[in-house]
């Protein structure tokens, strides 16, 4: 206990009086301190951005993707079955947290208007944004995006009504001049085709503070990506104004699919007619089946492209005089409500209503968003989705789609461990050159010591346990400020960055009792090896040389 009893009353000499060690021990103890300082900052800086980025991107989009095998990382998907058995079979799988399905479809919106004068007339700008238009469905977890709403509200996405709603973010708001409850105008093109508009309604705008998204995506009701991308087919069943004859004509309207279409009405065939003929004397219901149909060129036969819709048109016939209902000219109708029409004949009245399926473009989505409880088994979760999945469908995991995003949140753990080995190495030579000064200023002792018979263990330990008390202060003060660092700014944010830059408008800091353990006991084995081994020195030292030393 000797050593221990002598490396007490050193430690308290060296620290009073006017010693040229005392600054020399207070610059090691800063020393230590800002390197582990340092050390703990840099890691929780690093895993504070990347448990904020992944969870950003996550929320946003999901951990794995299923989409079409030929989509190759489109914005703009394309239709897969939506097969309600396997949903809900991957849904009970372990490790899945939540499913959800989704379309996009690419489009531009317009801004508000903005009136101009100018010397000789008054003009009203616009200006406009191509965007792409995220559809959500009704098992859409709005818990990853209702804390990004920053202004108006979410909306609800029924199974059968079409929501007219639309979210956009802040950038597009600020951009086109946008605010909540504004009806704003979209724009979307199909091919040759003449461009669709539709009239949407801001309920809220949202920021996640990822620009790549920001700047690019709204959420709209799925239904509207359905529709407009023509997946499936709608039909419908009305009665035209004139008659034939004696005969009235019900005529099958259908849209979407490859416009190919054929109609089954009761329980006819299939042909290529969408209309049928018949005597308006008493009550009837027509059913009408409408489907795509294309050409198989292995087969050369004709083969249906999407599901099949069906709608129902019940004809309530009124006549005066117990023959047909007609009109010389046209019927006279009134529409009694959405599905219901009045006509009116010359010898009765016939009503229609109308009853359809919504058609079946609500078998068709863009695809799958799988989100996962434990990120690190995503490799793991991919492959089994994979296995399950239709082979024609694509699986692929957040960190291949947004590869860009975690190949820089990678390159933050080579910068983390860079910086911790060069702290390390500035603790170490601050410990070395500690060490030697005090060596240095304290060699007539040594050679006292060793005068007397000490052995050089002896004479080591007491040197050793010094500068392991030095050692053990840095490291105390600064785990003691990195501490007090990270909560302050997890309170008060106080730590500013540019949002379009970093995606984060304030430094995270990401508290973890492990990462410090670790850093802790990393600096102590080296600071315990660099005083064993710097000790060594003292074995070289003889004792008339070090009572004679000046």
């Amino acid at each position: 206990m000797i050593d221990k009893f002598i490396s007490n009353k050193l430690s308290k000499e060296l620290s009073s009086g006017n010693k040229f060690s005392k600054p020399i021990i207070k610059v090691a103890i800063i020393s230590i301190a800002i390197s582990v300082l340092v050390m703990l900052i840099s890691i929780s800086v690093v895993k504070g951005f990347q448990r904020e980025i992944k969870n950003k991107v996550v929320n946003f989009s999901s951990h794995i993707q299923i989409t079409d095998g030929g989509t190759n990382f489109s914005l703009e998907t394309s239709p897969i079955k939506y097969d309600r058995a396997y949903y809900n079979q991957l849904a009970q799988e372990e490790g899945i947290l939540h499913i959800q399905t989704f379309a996009t479809k690419a489009g531009i919106i317009q801004s508000g208007a903005d009136t101009v004068e100018y010397e000789d007339e008054t003009r009203v700008n616009r200006d406009i944004e191509g965007i792409i238009f995220k559809g959500i469905n009704s098992d859409f977890d709005w818990n990853n995006l209702t804390d990004k709403i920053i202004d108006g509200k979410k909306f609800i996405v029924h199974p059968t009504i079409t929501s007219d709603s639309i979210l956009i973010s802040n950038y597009l708001a600020k951009r086109l001049k946008l605010v909540v409850n504004q009806k704003v105008k979209a724009y979307f093109f199909n091919g040759n085709k003449p461009p669709i508009s539709r009239r949407f309604i801001i309920s809220g705008i949202f920021e996640t503070g990822l620009e790549e998204f920001d700047n690019q995506f709204v959420f709209v009701d799925i239904k509207h990506p359905q529709k407009l991308n023509a997946w499936g087919i709608s039909t419908s069943l009305f009665l035209e104004t004139n008659t034939v004859g004696n005969e009235i004509v019900i005529t099958a309207n259908t849209t979407g699919g490859n416009e190919n279409y054929r109609y089954k009405f009761n329980e006819r065939s299939f042909t290529n007619f969408n209309t049928l003929r018949f005597c308006a004397d008493r009550d009837t219901l027509i059913r009408v089946i409408s489907t795509d149909f294309t050409m198989n060129t292995v087969t050369l036969k004709s083969e249906p492209v999407s599901d099949p819709d069906t709608a129902w048109l019940e004809v309530k016939v009124n006549s005066k005089d117990g023959k047909c209902v007609k009109a010389s000219v046209e019927f006279e109708y009134e529409s009694l409500n959405d599905s219901t029409r009045q006509y009116t004949g010359d010898n009765g009245t016939i009503t229609t209503i109308l009853t359809s399926t919504g058609g079946s473009m609500k078998n068709y989505v863009g695809g799958f968003e799988i989100f996962i409880k434990d990120f690190s088994k995503i490799d793991e979760q991919e492959i089994m989705i994979s296995r399950k999945s239709d082979p024609f469908l694509k699986v692929s995991k957040i960190t291949d789609l947004q590869s860009e995003i975690f190949g820089w949140l990678n390159v933050l753990d080579t910068n983390a461990i860079i910086i911790i080995i060069l702290m390390i190495m500035v603790a170490v030579i601050n410990i070395i050159s500690l060490l030697l000064v005090i060596i240095v200023e304290k060699i007539r002792f040594i050679g006292i010591m060793k005068s007397f018979g000490s052995p050089n263990s002896i004479i080591r330990s007491i040197f050793v346990r010094l500068g392991w008390k030095i050692l053990f202060k840095g490291i105390l003060y600064g785990n003691l400020v990195a501490a007090l660092l990270i909560l302050l700014q997890k309170q008060f944010g106080f730590l500013k960055l540019p949002q379009d830059k970093y995606y984060l408008s304030t430094v995270p800091l990401d508290f973890e009792w492990t990462e410090f353990f670790v850093i802790n006991i990393i600096t102590l084995v080296f600071g315990v090896l660099v005083l064993q081994f710097t000790s060594l020195f003292l074995a070289n030292i003889t004792p008339l040389k070090a009572i004679k030393f000046d």
